[in-house]
């Protein structure tokens, strides 16, 4: 075996390297919003003009929060290309300029998605992007990037 000679952190590198191929194949970025929300399904132009702060309430009328990690991701990057077709960079400096406008809360942000699939459970008008395994009962996914049901 031609790793057995390698360096100690070389097998640490190559394996996490694997692990993290393998995560990322498998992860489907989908938007979660509270069991409330008024929307069964969003069109992917409707997902793209949420996620830009373009349309800020629901259908009903009631107010939507974005919700989102606080560091980058890859499952919430491949979601924040395939909707808005923008970095996460990007769509956090499009919410900069409405919160600093006045037009808008500022995102809440968490460290994992656990906390905010917690967090959108919990506060009707919230949504976010993670990945499809992170997705719960506790939260309805209202847009699915592969379009699949």
């Amino acid at each position: 075996m031609a790793l057995l000679g390698a360096r100690p952190g070389a097998l640490i590198i190559v394996l996490a390297a694997g692990l993290s191929s393998a995560t990322s194949a498998t992860a489907e970025p989908v938007v979660i919003a509270h069991p409330s929300c008024p929307v069964s399904r969003l069109s992917a132009e409707d997902a793209r003009r949420l996620l830009l702060g373009l349309d800020l309430s629901w259908q009903n009328g009631d107010a939507t929060q974005l919700v989102e990690l606080r560091s980058e991701d890859a499952a919430v990057t491949a979601g924040y290309l395939a909707i808005a077709h923008k970095t996460q960079s990007q769509v956090r400096a499009e919410w900069n300029r409405l919160v600093f406008a006045g037009r808008a809360n500022p995102p809440l942000r968490y460290g994992t998605a656990g906390e905010i699939r917690a967090a959108v459970s919990r506060m009707p008008g919230a949504f976010a992007v993670i990945d499809s395994a992170s997705a719960d009962t506790t939260v309805k996914i209202v847009y699915r990037t592969s379009g699949k049901d």
